[in-house]
């Protein structure tokens, strides 16, 4: 068979998304250059014309996964302060996870996610540690000024570990969200899972039901 030649900068790309795919599947460690170069529809000698190494690859892979991270956090970060900010931040983050489900690029990237965890953890970590990194300061600020204004209340979590817990039901959902719809566990669907699953996540930070109440009424008078 006769392989479309394609421009340098093209097949490149077409590597990187192929590499992405296996290292979802296999993690770091389990990846072979070879399944890789198949993904790709191409020879493993090409792979190695524009990557000189596996390491070098994954790099490549990861440049790609952390440009989409910071432009997930403009879209879905805390951009508001108050009870209101943080549910619509979290409530942002529940809506895109349930949809990445149905992108295969995104899916990719919570399978990754789970895959390293399941393998090294390398590269869990890495994303995890690089995200309380970048937004932490923002992350308090925004649970600070809930609290204060009485919209977080019971014992005070830790940040960290609060947003990774939102993280959590984010990213199985999004992994979930991948299989066949009758394999899916959760008995809902669509918006009504979204709305559950962002109820159940304020709640766990300890946002009352009140308040919970008034932000969704906000958004259907908004409508």
């Amino acid at each position: 068979m006769t392989r479309t030649r394609l421009p340098g900068v093209q097949r490149r790309g077409q590597i990187v998304a192929a590499a992405r795919r296996v290292f979802s599947q296999h993690g770091y460690d389990g990846a072979k250059t070879l399944q890789i170069a198949r993904e790709a529809k191409v020879s493993e000698a090409l792979v190695f014309r524009h990557f000189p190494s596996k390491l070098a690859l994954y790099r490549a892979v990861l440049r790609q996964v952390f440009l989409e991270q910071d432009e997930r956090w403009r879209e879905q970060g805390v951009h508001g302060e108050g009870a209101r900010g943080l549910a619509t931040a979290i409530h942002t983050f529940i809506s895109a996870c349930a949809t990445d489900a149905e992108d295969p690029a995104r899916h990719d990237t919570h399978r990754m996610t789970l895959a390293s965890l399941a393998g090294d953890g390398s590269y869990a970590s890495l994303i995890y540690r690089r995200s309380q990194r970048r937004n932490g300061a923002a992350m308090d600020a925004a649970y600070a000024s809930a609290r204060a204004e009485g919209g977080l209340e019971g014992e005070p979590l830790d940040v960290p570990a609060a947003a990774m817990f939102v993280e959590h039901v984010g990213t199985m959902m999004a992994a979930i969200g991948g299989l066949p719809l009758a394999a899916r566990p959760y008995g809902v669907a669509g918006d009504d899972l979204v709305r559950q699953a962002t109820w159940f996540c304020l709640r766990g930070i300890g946002m009352p039901d009140r308040i919970i109440a008034d932000y969704f009424a906000s958004l259907a008078s908004d409508t």
